[in-house]
């Protein structure tokens, strides 16, 4: 799935959902007066609406959960999402490893990678996954009829 899938993906969750964000309307001000001079201010305040998301709200929440996650791993910070995972560096020391195809000798140096650790509920689903593919490839259970026997006393 790539990114704009997600972001489709996820408006139509919040629409499917009902969630919507407030909006508040400023209040306005009418100014009245009469034939002798006389005024008056009203304030009129409309309520507050609630709208759904677009997706276009979706995306730059999207974008900035990304950038957050960005910048928290570039000062060396882990993120963690309950049920879903967390993502940190992970130190790599340097070391010697051969060349596939020429067979030379070079030195890999240490360097920091990412790291991916899946939480409880990923993994929940990655199992249901796994085990709706074996329901796909078992065989169909066979059910012989109760009125027939081998003996044909039937």
């Amino acid at each position: 799935m790539n990114r704009k899938e997600l972001t489709r993906r996820a408006a139509d969750l919040l629409r499917l959902n009902d969630v919507r964000k407030p909006v508040s309307i400023p209040k306005q001000v009418l100014h009245i007066s009469d034939d002798e001079g006389n005024q008056r201010d009203f304030s009129v305040r409309k309520a507050d609406k609630k709208v759904l998301f677009t997706i276009e709200d979706v995306e730059a929440i999207l974008d900035a959960l990304l950038n957050v996650t960005h910048d928290a791993i570039r000062h060396g910070e882990q993120v963690t999402i309950r049920g879903f995972g967390t993502l940190c560096l992970r130190y790599r020391k340097g070391r010697e490893l051969k060349h596939v195809s020429t067979g030379e000798d070079t030195i890999q140096e240490a360097r920091y990678s990412p790291k991916f650790v899946c939480g409880k509920d990923l993994k929940f689903s990655a199992k249901r996954y796994e085990l709706s593919l074996g329901d796909l490839n078992d065989p169909l259970p066979i059910f012989e009829d109760e009125d027939t026997t081998e003996d044909g006393d039937g």
